[in-house]
């Protein structure tokens, strides 16, 4: 595991594996939300950072880039966190990374945008539905059920957004 350094009041310095998702969106699949140009290379420098910079296996880092950062491909990356047999609860230091596009709608809700949002997914039944973003409350209940899981040592999104859109 990656070390992580961790000053106590006695000044030693403890170390602490290190578990991370890192994301990062260039292409959309809507015209609604244009494509970005960097996105998905700071989640790579980021992801060298971490492997070449301190360590990290990288058997401990979940990447997503572009369409593997889908609206479902985001929420499983959590849920992984969550069910990694190797994070020990309060052992470990967790990281998710998100470099994408970022959305506050005119109620002010904040949310991110998967590389999946506004595309229509089919059903059986010949009806469609339109993917949306993860909404920040979306995102503080995956939070909340990892702390719970694996403790609260948690670096709450890293957020890079590109473009803020309004809506």
């Amino acid at each position: 595991m990656g070390p992580s350094r961790n000053r106590f009041s006695s000044g030693k310095i403890v170390k602490k594996p290190i578990f991370a998702v890192v994301i990062g969106i260039n292409k959309y699949g809507s015209s609604s939300y244009p494509n970005l140009c960097g996105a998905a290379e700071d989640a790579d420098r980021f992801n060298n950072y971490l492997t070449h910079g301190l360590g990290v296996p990288c058997d401990s880092i979940y990447s997503l880039r572009n369409e593997d950062a889908s609206r479902d491909g985001i929420i499983q990356s959590i849920r992984w966190l969550k069910g990694h047999t190797k994070i020990k609860k309060d052992e470990a230091v967790i990281i998710i990374y998100f470099a994408g596009h970022g959305v506050r709608t005119n109620k002010r809700m904040q949310m991110i945008c998967p590389s999946d949002i506004g595309t229509e997914i089919p059903f059986k039944n010949g009806r469609t539905k339109l993917v949306e973003g993860i909404c920040g409350i979306t995102l503080a209940k995956h939070f909340k059920e990892l702390s719970r899981a694996k403790g609260d040592n948690i670096v709450r999104p890293i957020f890079i957004p590109k473009v803020m859109i309004h809506f």
